[in-house]
């Protein structure tokens, strides 16, 4: 009878067990693999970014539950613009949808099958890391060697000028930035068992012909003198491909200025950045003048974070000088930022949500808008930013919440900045892009109807 009881239960609790097993269909090679390519494996493979491969599945296979996490909590991929606000068309949106959360919920749940190898998709391609993914460049500008201590605070200085030894003035179509490590190999070797970050020194690095960003108020700056060449190049960034028929001057002449901002990784490392330009053909010239860079929003010493404070909501404003069509969107702010807003109030006073989102100092976005979708700005249009900060320990980018915040060029300062591309147009211009979009629009709507 005891025998017979103790066997009941046994079954009893194997049914119990399998009744608890989740029932899935969805596998690496058919489900999470397409996922991993698409929005993952740029960062995730060896010598990227990220600190783990995830181009197999004995790579992908160990991280399964921290996948399942990460994207749930929509950490990973590092796309942060809010999915229930404002414009969701942007180029290159690597984030995903919820089902696409829910198979990698579903696939850790089940212990990670594998699935047939006949649904696997073929592995891509990548290409080297030295190679330019813009083309040759007709240009190459290389900042000097600057040498990064193993261990040693951020690192910040002003370089430049350096000459361009341009003889005319060009157009450029296209810029890429490359960091380049002057290691030996076995120094190289050691780098890549470093992984993640420790593969990269620049942090950001402002480049700029003429005077230093943030100079000169943007709201003073002449109009004419908008389309100077300026970027801002963050760790992991892609290269820039400005929009069709549009143009930055590179002139005759010019010096490149270098606002540098490093880090160690643990070794010192010699380092320097090769800026590679491509270049619209001789005599080519621009239908719209293209902002090379805005910087708009600064609080300067308005910028006032409290210690432990979670919450400390700021509000800036910018009135367009001009029509335009806003090409990007990207916040920027430091180690306490927690979360920007952009709001588009337009002359006759109606407003528009333009797009939220959360703001990891780790993974400083560029959110490029669709060309359809990318907002048209009347001249008079105010850009209203508000952004929140978290200065507590919640926050893992803070290194002490018991420090007041306030402006400053390190990541343990902060910083309230919209930094968008815009395509300033005239008055004939924006009648016509009006027109297109209004008529894109009427077409999108009937073949709906359809």
């Amino acid at each position: 009878m005891k025998a017979t009881a103790i066997l009941t239960a046994g079954v009893l609790l194997c049914a119990a067990s399998a009744q608890a097993q989740p029932e899935t269909s969805v596998t690496f090679t058919k489900d999470i693999a397409p996922i991993l390519q698409r929005s993952c494996q740029n960062c995730h493979r060896p010598g990227s970014l990220a600190p783990m491969s995830l181009l197999t599945y004995e790579d992908a296979r160990p991280w399964a539950r921290s996948m399942q996490n990460k994207t749930a909590l929509r950490e990973m991929p590092p796309w942060f613009i809010e999915k229930n606000i404002g414009i969701q068309h942007f180029k290159e949106d690597l984030s995903l949808a919820d089902d696409e959360i829910a198979a990698f919920a579903a696939w850790a749940d089940a212990g990670a099958p594998r699935g047939d190898m006949a649904d696997m998709p073929p592995p891509l391609e990548w290409a080297d890391a030295d190679e330019w993914t813009i083309g040759t460049p007709e240009l190459i500008v290389s900042t000097p060697v600057m040498t990064v201590p193993a261990v040693a605070p951020d690192y910040h200085d002003e370089i430049g000028p350096v000459p361009t030894g341009l003889t005319e003035d060009r157009w450029v179509k296209a810029v890429e930035v490359k960091e380049v490590r002057l290691l030996d190999d076995e120094a190289r070797e050691k780098a890549k068992t470093m992984g993640g970050f420790g593969n990269f020194s620049i942090h950001h690095m402002g480049i700029h012909s003429g005077e230093a960003l943030g100079t000169t108020e943007e709201s003073e700056r002449p109009l004419e003198d908008r389309d100077r060449f300026r970027l801002t190049h963050e760790i992991g960034q892609n290269a820039t491909i400005y929009p069709a028929d549009t143009g930055v001057k590179l002139a005759a002449g010019t010096e490149l200025n270098f606002t540098v901002h490093l880090y160690s990784s643990g070794m010192e490392i010699p380092v320097r950045a090769d800026i590679g330009f491509t270049f619209h053909a001789d005599g080519y010239q621009p239908k719209y003048k293209q902002s090379g860079f805005l910087a708009i929003g600064n609080l300067g010493d308005g910028l006032d974070i409290p210690a432990g404070a979670d919450n400390v909501r700021f509000d800036s404003f910018y009135t367009m000088p001009q029509h335009g069509i806003l090409t990007t969107y990207e916040p920027h702010m430091h180690s306490s930022g927690k979360r920007m807003c952009v709001e588009a109030v337009y002359p006759d006073q109606t407003r528009e949500m333009l797009n939220c989102s959360k703001y990891d100092h780790s993974w400083a976005r560029v959110y490029v808008y669709e060309d359809d979708h990318a907002p048209i700005l009347p001249q008079g249009t105010v850009l209203h930013m508000i952004g929140w900060y978290d200065n507590t320990a919640k926050n893992r980018n803070v290194v002490d919440p018991r420090n007041w915040k306030g402006w400053g060029n390190r990541s343990i300062d902060d910083m309230f900045l919209l930094l968008p591309k815009v395509t300033f147009l005239d008055e004939e211009q924006y009648a016509e892009v009006v027109a297109e979009r209004e008529a894109k629009l009427a077409n999108m709507a009937t073949n709906q109807q359809n």
